[in-house]
């Protein structure tokens, strides 16, 4: 994945200047007006990625377009994880709060209440300044999202990886770090960077690691971490552990299925000669414990062919088999039988330009509209599909076919994951600097945020207790509410 990633996009960017905090809440916002709530706990919402809250009633098709900026918080610099959302934390002195959790480039880790954005905690976690140009600064911290536990005896943690080259484990209402932690030297800074969000299962997390630019010598990697144990069990190198590159890039780290534990990579090109080297630049299945079950290379062509994604999975109606899928950077989108990745895809479509690099996130999937909703980068030079956002409906047959797309924002350039809930998927246009709402199952575009905000959106939103959370370039978090 050469370093050229993200360099058109931060020479459009705005400068990140401010450090301070800054806090605009709506004008007579109470304390705690959303109540308890649900937990928004991992990427994407659950193990399998979907970017799905299936537990979302306050925003919806009807009052969509009337969502409007309820606060803002500033925290000093840009961010590419998607934040994460724990209810009813007690926080000491302070009450009851539903709590945000968002990470930063500059390696800095802030716990807001959600009702006002007010920072209740902070971390430092460290970070790296580096000559790679994919961060506005080149500084390297946070990049992917924490996931948080409740389920362990004690008190309630997030697991977030630091720009230290550590897995930390902070409490909830306190940021005090846990007993035994963090784990240390999971990746190295000088040569490695996490951009994938921590995924937890049966005791167990799970890391992915790639590098600032591409630049050698770097091992890509996924770790398995022992909760317990406080240690690394075991790693899965996709250039294997002698040869450099095998970079996992994409933003939801690994995908697992919950019901076997199995482990889903997309992974970039080997530093050798081919770059499809091993299990590089493959669509890559794991049992828990990282062993190969079944991978595929899917035969790509152009410039830069190599996975910048995570897999999702997801069943149709009717469909007997869980599906995989993933889109390259070439802008091809291939399809997958859980179980059966050796045997190939089962379809592929050229979403977008062949000569496209940019990097594609996750799509997001719908069990109520039976559609998969794909960010897309740029035209597809066949001429079928547009830069935007596209809609594809999955039959009883498994196999998907278009069912709705909107040409928005601008063409060539990394965009943000979409997040859909309660009838309505939401999308940021990366240098566009616009968030969109749009009908799941119609694609009619409900609402826009305008000129609202001003840097590029790259981190997938999450919706969440009637609250949209949109992460920014314009080194500010942004809160949502009809």
């Amino acid at each position: 994945m050469p370093g050229s990633r993200l360099r058109l996009l931060t020479a459009l960017l705005l400068a990140a200047t401010s450090v301070a905090l800054v806090l605009l809440p709506a004008a007579g916002a109470d304390d705690n007006p959303l109540g308890a709530g649900i937990s928004w706990t991992t990427y994407g919402y659950d193990l399998q990625r979907t970017g799905y809250n299936p537990a979302e009633t306050t925003i919806g098709t009807s009052n969509a377009a009337s969502l409007h900026v309820r606060w803002t918080a500033n925290l000093g610099d840009v961010m590419i994880a998607q934040p994460v959302e724990a209810a009813g934390v007690v926080i000491p002195g302070r009450g009851t709060k539903n709590v945000v959790y968002e990470g930063t480039e500059h390696g800095d880790f802030y716990a807001l209440d959600a009702a006002t954005g007010q920072v209740l905690w902070h971390k430092s976690l460290g970070s790296i300044q580096t000559g790679c140009g994919d961060m506005p600064d080149g500084v390297f911290g946070i990049g992917g999202a924490g996931v948080i536990d409740r389920s362990r005896p004690g008190v309630a943690v997030v697991y977030v990886a630091g720009g230290d080259g550590s897995v930390h484990a902070l409490a909830l209402a306190t940021g005090q770090e846990q007993v035994g932690w963090p784990v240390r030297n999971v990746f190295q800074p000088a040569h490695d960077h996490v951009y994938g969000g921590i995924n937890e299962r049966a005791g167990n997390l799970y890391v992915v690691v790639a590098s600032h630019c591409d630049f050698a010598p770097y091992k890509g990697r996924v770790s398995e971490i022992s909760i317990a144990s406080r240690t690394i069990v075991k790693s899965f190198y996709p250039a294997t552990p002698g040869v450099d590159g095998g970079g996992i890039w994409g933003p939801g780290g690994a995908s697992i299925d919950p019901a076997n534990g199995h482990v889903f990579v997309a992974t970039g090109n080997a530093l050798t000669n081919p770059e499809s080297y091993s299990y590089s630049e493959d669509v890559v299945e794991l049992d828990a414990s990282l062993n190969v079950l079944g991978a595929n290379y899917p035969g790509l062509t152009g410039g830069d062919v190599d996975f910048g994604a995570t897999p999702i999975l997801y069943r149709p109606s009717g469909c007997p088999t869980q599906q995989v899928a993933a889109k390259n950077k070439t802008g091809v989108f291939v399809v997958y039988n859980e179980g059966s990745l050796s045997a190939g895809y089962t379809q592929r479509f050229q979403i977008a330009d062949v000569n496209d690099y940019q990097f594609n996130g996750i799509p997001a999937w719908s069990p109520k509209t039976n559609m998969l909703y794909i960010s897309n980068n740029s035209d597809s030079n066949t001429g079928t599909y547009f830069h935007g956002l596209i809609a594809l409906h999955a039959g009883s047959n498994c196999q998907l076919s278009l069912a709705w797309q909107q040409t928005v924002g601008p063409n060539y350039t990394s965009d943000s994951p979409p997040t859909v809930a309660n009838g309505v998927v939401y999308y940021g246009d990366g240098y566009g600097n616009t968030e969109r709402a749009f009908n799941a199952a119609t694609g009619a575009q409900l609402w826009s945020s305008g000129a609202t905000i001003g840097g590029g959106l790259y981190a997938a939103p999450i919706v969440v207790n009637g609250m949209l959370l949109v992460p920014s370039w314009d080194n500010k978090l942004y809160a949502f509410t009809p």
